[in-house]
């Protein structure tokens, strides 16, 4: 079974189901849609003409096989199908248009009606838990896809001028601080997960993971890795009031909408403090300082005593950034820059640390800077290597006696052909050719984290 293919089915079926919202029925975006979806599922038929979805544990099976990095990117449809109560679908060839437009229809909520024509039959045939692959990483993920439904649950809310509550973002982020303890490798690499249609959501939770590890490198206590991984989760909560066409706005930003955007701070910063319990000041704090810059040449214009200013009498201008807003700013950035968006593409990691390493002490606290790229290697986790012998590996780690030669395994041989299972290597970084995105390999990094050799490498 190819994954890709089922992601191409999934992806198909959510963007039909987000143009029934925009357009009326008999747009001609829903006749290309209804089409598309067809096309897909001619991809992922099998030889005995019939496909089982299976959804459990917040987890999508295609047959007996486990969907792990598509069940996260794709939360939220997942999240759709279960509130509509969908346990399992099943795909029998030839499948039909209007089966097909009718599931869209009540996956949406748009419908009650199932698909009239049996051939997709919903909650006929779950394969029972016994039947399903096991994962050993299924709790790292379900703390992840937590944090994803706590920040979903506040835009809902936010959106409709509705009181909201923080109180469970402190869990989801204990939680994820738990996990990062207990996985800090396998963590990291899970933070390359990349959500495009709810951008702002996938890369808060990054955010907050990266933030989180680099507390503990920083030395801070559970307590404070809380504080500060909270922060990261909400820092960009304020866009959640943003219009999607200047989020997404392909070019350069007028002088309106520039200063919708820069907006998003004192927002986010303001909804925290509205709904904010004990000790989630910081995490206000954060969400307006993020922007700020060491230098205090960023936005809202706060000033800074880093630039070491002063006044007639001697005292600096402006205000300390705190600590936990140098940090997220540090990680808000790097993956910001290795995730595509719509007006531009994603870099590698390797040019994002370089990023941040030219900003530093002007754009960001250099401490913070070097204690990032520490943390992260020259080719942090997730890093797609191409080698001088041909071969494509996948960076899963530092190497314990050595920081700066990174563990991985092989993903791609030297004949062009991706490898089934993925093979160890400790290889020279002196072999390294070139570092290659992973849209343009065609491979997810966090993907492989269910792969047995991955888990090993990281476990040490």
């Amino acid at each position: 079974m190819n994954e890709k293919k089922v992601r191409d089915f999934l992806a198909v079926v959510r963007r039909h189901i987000h143009q029934l919202g925009l357009y009326p029925s008999e747009h001609p975006l829903h006749l290309e849609g209804a089409e598309a979806m067809e096309r897909a599922v001619d991809e992922i038929m099998t030889a005995d003409g019939e496909v089982v979805f299976t959804i459990l544990d917040d987890t999508i099976y295609f047959g007996p096989q486990l969907l792990a990095y598509t069940s996260l990117e794709f939360n939220g449809l997942l999240r759709m199908m279960q509130k509509r109560g969908l346990d399992s679908f099943t795909l029998i060839d030839p499948v039909s248009r209007d089966d097909l437009i009718d599931f869209a229809d009540f996956v949406a909520g748009m419908s009650d009606d199932i698909p009239a024509s049996g051939t997709i039959r919903l909650n006929e045939r779950p394969l029972a838990r016994s039947d399903l692959e096991v994962s050993e990483m299924g709790e790292l993920r379900q703390s992840y896809a937590a944090s994803l439904d706590v920040l979903r649950n506040i835009g809902f809310a936010m959106k409709g001028g509705a009181e909201f509550e923080l109180g469970g973002v402190a869990l989801a982020v204990q939680t994820m601080v738990e996990k990062s303890v207990e996985q800090p490798a396998a963590s990291l690499l899970l933070a390359t997960v990349k959500g495009h249609d709810e951008y702002t959501y996938y890369h808060s939770v990054n955010a907050s993971i990266y933030a989180i590890s680099l507390g503990r490198l920083l030395g801070l206590s559970e307590e404070q890795l809380v504080a500060v991984g909270t922060g990261g989760l909400l820092h960009d909560i304020g866009k959640v009031g943003v219009p999607a066409g200047v989020l997404q706005y392909p070019g350069r930003l007028d002088r309106e909408k520039w200063d919708v955007i820069q907006l998003h701070p004192q927002n986010g910063a303001s909804a925290i403090l509205a709904a904010a319990g004990a000790a989630q000041e910081v995490a206000a704090a954060i969400a307006l300082e993020h922007h700020a810059r060491f230098d205090g040449s960023g936005y809202p214009k706060l000033g800074n005593p880093h630039t070491h200013a002063h006044d007639d009498n001697g005292h600096p201008h402006g205000h300390p950034l705190h600590l936990f807003s140098r940090v997220v700013s540090v990680v808000d950035t790097y993956d910001a820059i290795t995730t595509r968006r719509s007006y531009r593409r994603a870099e590698t990691p390797n040019r994002a640390l370089n990023v941040l390493l030219r900003g530093a002490n002007t754009s960001y606290d250099p401490d913070m800077v070097m204690a990032f790229i520490r943390m992260m290697g020259a080719y942090p986790a997730g890093s797609l290597l191409q080698l001088s012998t041909g071969q494509l590996v996948m960076v899963t780690h530092l190497a314990e006696n050595d920081p700066k030669r990174p563990s991985g395994v092989i993903v791609r041989g030297a004949d062009g052909m991706d490898l089934a299972d993925p093979e160890p290597i400790d290889f020279n970084p002196d072999l390294v050719v070139d570092q290659v995105l992973p849209a343009m390999a065609g491979i997810d990094p966090a993907g492989l984290l269910e792969k047995p050799a991955v888990r090993e490498a990281i476990a040490g």
